[in-house]
Formats: structure tokens, sequence, C-alpha cells
């Protein structure tokens, strides 16, 4: 039996990837840019249109092994070093006919900051919350502008709410993860301010305001929460100690390339 090959266009091959871990039992979530492109609800302005250069995927560590084995029966070469040294958190998998780079997130995400996801994986059935995927994007210490377009066009096409629900953004996980880490609270309400900017930048007026208001309803959401004893001693440190990890060398923050 020939082993099929990854296709060329990259949203097509997010998709193909999806239905086939789905018709495995596999339960795999796609996050990064592509994820955010399968929660445009409405038509976005170009401006927020990019393109992607590789696919990243989150799984639950259970199922690790037959994740990677359709990975193989997908077309996809594994990095074996990495994979065998690294492989309870993160993954790494080739598609070599296009070129292209698959990073795999084990259970959780860790870059500049982590977060368990094991227990999040059935909120969507394509990709994380639409929450979750904002904290992805806005907890880059470095953050670049492909970065804050992507967190952009959540806040532009997600209303805000309370669960996880009805597609909207939780204002309650983003909560919960900000009021628990001062470090997190403090990269993603950074980042957060940084928004208003560019949707003057990148959007309509209408759209830009629109923006421009969830942003300042949500800092003052995570600003007013009650913060954990631990968030409270960190606090007293302040920036004087440094408050983030930097991503690891051997492929890269999520974003380098998404």
């Amino acid at each position: 039996m020939t082993t099929p090959a990854p296709l060329a266009d990259i949203e097509a091959e997010a998709a193909r990837l999806l239905s086939a871990f789905a018709a495995r039992g596999i339960t795999v979530r796609l996050i990064g840019g592509l994820a955010i492109a399968r929660h445009r609800h409405r038509d976005v302005p170009d401006t927020l249109r990019r393109a992607y250069g590789d696919i990243d995927l989150v799984i639950h560590p259970k199922q690790a092994k037959p994740f990677r084995q359709a990975m193989t029966e997908l077309g996809y070469t594994p990095n074996v070093r990495f994979n065998n040294m690294r492989g309870d958190r993160r993954m790494l998998f080739t598609d070599e006919p296009n070129g292209r780079k698959l990073d795999v997130f084990v259970g959780g995400f860790q870059m500049c900051h982590s977060m368990d996801l094991s227990g999040r994986l059935s909120l969507h059935a394509e990709t994380l919350c639409p929450a979750d995927l904002l904290l992805t994007k806005l907890q880059v210490v470095e953050v670049n502008r492909k970065d804050l377009t992507d967190a952009l066009t959540i806040l532009l096409t997600h209303e805000l709410g309370g669960r996880d629900a009805d597609d909207r953004l939780s204002l309650d996980r983003l909560v919960d993860v900000t009021s628990a880490d001062w470090g997190w609270f403090t990269t993603f309400t950074d980042n957060l301010a940084r928004l208003p900017a560019l949707a003057g930048e990148l959007l309509g007026p209408e759209d830009a305001a629109a923006v421009a208001g969830r942003v300042r309803e949500l800092d003052a959401a995570l600003r007013s929460a009650p913060k954990s004893l631990k968030w409270k001693a960190r606090n007293t440190v302040g920036r004087r100690m440094t408050w983030y990890d930097l991503p690891d060398e051997i492929g890269g923050p999520i974003d380098a390339h998404t």
C-alpha cells in the first residue's frame, strides 16, 4: 500500500490530518495560525490574512504511540532523536515533499509560559478553544507582528463570554490562567495592550473600535480578578527577576514559522 503524500496546500493538508486522526479515534487539535484561520467566522480584511509555513498540533499524552504510527502512515518523517529525547512533551515531524515542519505539543503548551491542555482538548472539535489560542499567541515575550495579527483576528471575530461555550472568548479561562501566575499575567497584558494600536493600523474605524473595546473589557477583568497567594508573592519581586522561559532552540518557538 502506497503511503499518501502530504498535500501542497497547507490549509487543505491540515484538514486532511484532522480528518484522518478523527477517523482513527486519536484526539488531535490544531494550534498556531492555521487554527485561528479555521476560527474566522466572518469575513476579515485582507490585512489580517497571511501565509502559513508549518502545521502545529497538540495531542493527549495517552495517545502518543498511536499518533506516531499515524504520522508515518500519513506520509511524515519523524525527527527520531528529538522525539526519543523529548517525546513526552514535544515531537517534531517533517513533510519532506513540501519542505514543511510539523510541531506537536504533548498534553500541554510550553514556550515562554506553560499551560496544561490535557483536559481541554474536547472543547472544540478541531482546534483549541479561542481563549487557549489567544493565550498561546500572547504568551510570547518578544512578540512579533504575526503573533499580534493572529491575536487581533481572534479578538475581532469572537465576542467575550464566560465559560467555554458558543465559541466565545472565555473570560473565565483567561482569568484562571493569569490570576494564578504573575508571569502569565504580565506577558499577556503587556501584549494585549499592543493590540489597539495595531487594530487602528490594520482595520477600519468600526472594527478597530470594537477590538479596542474588547481589549479594555478583557484587561479590566484580568486586573480586577482575585489573585492567588503565589501571584501576590511573585508580584512583590516584579520585573527585577525574569518571569518567562526561553523557547527551545531545537524546533524553535511555535510562531517562528507559523
